[in-house]
């Protein structure tokens, strides 16, 4: 070590001599030191070089070797090394989708992935730690997609572990597409739901001896305590003030989630296809275009898995008839299995709910199972009556209970009285908001006085804080 030292402070510059240090430091993996022992000839080369110094030595998380001449693969090795070695992720994605928390993401998501063949990870599934963020995308990048013919990023979120760098590594020239929407809309949408819900807190298989009022349980709307969390609000759903500065204005497009509705969600992803050069959405998905991504809250009920076996007939869950014998354990052997989900296309599944229930329902779920599970259930006609009996009861319990869920949950009319009556979290949301829009006022005014309720925030401000 002492002899990597002294040849460092020799042949580089300090600055040169601390940015390898400090890389060496941060990993602390024995691969890369390894790497650097082996390759240090070439990284001194490129630090000295005059090619550094005017593109790089400015940056903060300067590349340790040319990113244009390094050979690299899709390996986690490899993806490891070139994080690393602060090397920009590779530039094989379409567009960056910047998608604060309660603004359209799960829909848009959907339909990039199912209609359009784009893939795009949504960034809060992934682990919260930019390390592994940066591997898992440059995998797929360097591997082409692994069967999709387009790739895009997804950032929705600021609170993860060393996000600098990772922003750092990233095009700043790249296209954006950024989601906007009304700010007191987005803000019901973050305190107005109940997200203990996101836990799943139930048993997701079950058989027809099932009292299914557990799921309708789950599902009715509990209202939490109104509480604003400021720093929550920053680092998940009013991200302009900080990811906006690191990119290129002129190529970002702002999309507002009206863009989404029903009405014109299908038409806006075909302009969008055009403009960042993917594929058109496919018109037998269009279905998708239809389903409300957050339907009360059966976006956290699914998936479930019935098992449907002939020796459960005699004892089938009724609400007529709620003292039935229950299963103390689901038997699997010889069940068939159908799979409640939202709406999804799966080559090898169909969807059979109106088989059984019939309603506005249907265009937010489906039940699946596979052509040949379908045709040996119709064949057994008793199994199949319970099953309809079963499944009827149940939807329409699923619909009654989403219906009052969704009149139920917060309006922006009553969170605009909230703010009205509480003077500090008001002027805090205020201050909020007039730093996260100042960018985007600017950029597209437009949008801006299309939104009702942040006009009427706007003017209750001025009225009582002015």
């Amino acid at each position: 070590m002492q002899e990597l030292l002294t040849t460092l402070h020799q042949r580089l510059s300090p600055q040169g001599a601390n940015l390898l240090l400090n890389a060496l430091k941060n990993s602390q993996r024995e691969a890369f030191f390894n790497f650097v022992l082996e390759n240090l000839e070439h990284i001194i080369t490129w630090l000295n070089s005059s090619e550094f110094a005017q593109n790089y030595a400015h940056l903060a998380y300067p590349p340790l070797l040319n990113p244009n001449f390094v050979d690299t693969d899709s390996s986690r090795h490899c993806a490891q090394l070139a994080w690393d070695l602060n090397l920009p992720l590779p530039k094989h994605y379409k567009f960056i989708y910047i998608s604060p928390h309660g603004s359209g993401a799960a829909a848009f998501l959907r339909f990039l992935n199912q209609c359009c063949g784009v893939f795009c990870a949504a960034s809060w599934v992934l682990p919260f730690d930019s390390n592994e963020r940066y591997i898992f995308h440059f995998m797929h990048l360097s591997a082409g997609g692994g069967g999709f013919k387009n790739l895009a990023l997804n950032l929705s979120e600021l609170n993860v572990k060393d996000f600098d760098k990772f922003l750092a590594l990233l095009d700043q020239n790249a296209n954006i597409i950024y989601a906007l929407r009304d700010p007191i809309s987005l803000l019901k949408h973050c305190v107005g739901r109940d997200w203990s819900k996101v836990a799943r807190n139930f048993v997701p298989e079950f058989d027809l001896s099932f009292d299914f009022r557990a799921y309708l349980e789950f599902l009715r709307h509990k209202k939490p305590e109104l509480h604003i969390n400021f720093n929550e609000l920053r680092n998940s759903s009013f991200l302009a003030h900080a990811l906006l500065p690191h990119f290129n204005l002129a190529k970002i497009h702002f999309m507002d989630m009206s863009e989404l509705d029903f009405d014109k969600a299908e038409e806006t992803m075909k302009n969008l296809a055009l403009k960042f050069d993917f594929a058109q959405p496919d018109e037998s998905k269009r279905a998708l275009f239809k389903m409300k991504e957050f339907k009360g809250y059966i976006r956290y009920l699914f998936p479930l898995k019935l098992f449907v076996n002939e020796k459960d007939i005699k004892q089938v869950f009724s609400l007529k008839k709620p003292n039935n014998t229950k299963n103390s354990t689901i038997n699997k052997e010889n069940s068939l299995v159908l799979l409640f989900s939202q709406l999804f296309d799966h080559e090898n599944m169909i969807n059979i709910m109106n088989e059984f229930y019939e309603g506005e329902l249907n265009k937010h779920m489906g039940i699946y199972t596979t052509q040949a599970e379908f045709e040996r259930l119709k064949a057994s006609k008793e199994l199949f009556k319970a099953t309809k009996a079963y499944l009827g009861e149940f939807c329409k319990a699923l619909q009654e209970v989403v219906d009052e869920t969704e009149q139920n949950l917060l309006k922006e009319e009553e969170l605009l009285d909230f703010l009205k009556h509480n003077e500090s979290q008001r002027k805090e949301f205020k201050k909020l908001l007039d730093e996260d829009l100042k960018l985007i006022k600017k950029a597209c005014p437009h949008i801006l006085s299309s939104w009702k309720y942040y006009a009427s925030f706007e003017k209750l401000c001025k009225d009582l804080d002015s």
